[in-house]
């Protein structure tokens, strides 16, 4: 990860989770930071830490419409080019549709697709202008199943690893490189809030957040297009390609319902 010793990563969800992770990892080599989420307190103690190298906090809750361009313009005010962005926050919920109130639907839509959409565009520009970026989307192995249970989560998800593979081929020639993590299971805040308990044969599956973090920086770094973290994540993203899409729905829902 040298490659980035010296320039900026702008991370989302930088307060927790994967979004730490990568905070850390790219203090490591000597990457400078603009780490942004809700929770100012968790971002400041993070900066705090991260004292090897410049980090700046941009407080922002992305479900709000004018946040992705807000952010931007505070980057803009600080003076500061963003070499990498790494668009992380996302929230679900495993609980059925019906379920669920509507704003927190629409939310769940604002932060994990348009948010993400708008801050690409936005940063995207700069960097084609200088020639040089690099953008890593976090999405999910749920992005190949239309799951019951997790119905809009999972395609939000979809829209974030479709968009991700076409603008891979697409800012090639503007020496941008895009990469899409697609995680399955990973020990984060977010995994105890998207569902209220976790059944033992789930938790054993799922992967530590350092780990999860490190494969998407190392994917991103080797330009590649999509990143699935752990071979049996991996064989599962696979398998699911063979399989009727009737079939794969109605596995999903079954699993889905079990964990619930």
């Amino acid at each position: 990860m040298q490659t980035f010793n010296g320039k900026t990563a702008l991370i989302t969800g930088a307060s927790s989770g994967i979004g730490e992770q990568m905070a850390r990892q790219l203090a490591a080599v000597g990457c400078n930071l603009i780490l942004v989420a809700r929770r100012t307190d968790r971002l400041d103690a993070l900066a705090r830490e991260l004292q090897s190298v410049q980090v700046d906090v941009i407080t922002a809750d992305l479900a709000d419409s004018h946040s992705p361009q807000a952010v931007f313009d505070q980057v803009l005010n600080l003076q500061r080019n963003v070499h990498v962005l790494i668009n992380n926050a996302g929230f679900g919920f495993q609980q059925p549709m019906l379920n669920i109130p509507m704003v927190e639907q629409m939310g769940m839509v604002d932060v994990n697709v348009r948010s993400l959409l708008a801050l690409t565009q936005l940063f995207a520009v700069p960097m084609a202008e200088r020639g040089e970026g690099w953008i890593l989307n976090v999405a999910s192995v749920s992005a190949w199943f239309p799951i019951p249970g997790m119905a809009t989560y999972a395609a939000s998800k979809s829209f974030v690893l479709t968009l991700g593979r076409a603008l891979h081929e697409e800012w090639k020639s503007a020496g941008i490189t895009v990469t899409t993590l697609a995680p399955g299971g990973t020990r984060t805040e977010f995994s105890g809030k998207a569902r209220d308990s976790l059944d033992p044969n789930l938790e054993k599956a799922m992967m530590p957040a350092d780990s999860v973090a490190a494969a998407g920086l190392r994917g991103l770094v080797r330009g590649k297009p999509v990143v699935v973290p752990g071979w049996h994540y991996k064989a599962l993203a696979a398998v699911v390609r063979l399989l009727p899409m009737s079939t794969v729905v109605r596995l999903a829902g079954a699993v889905m319902g079990r964990h619930r």
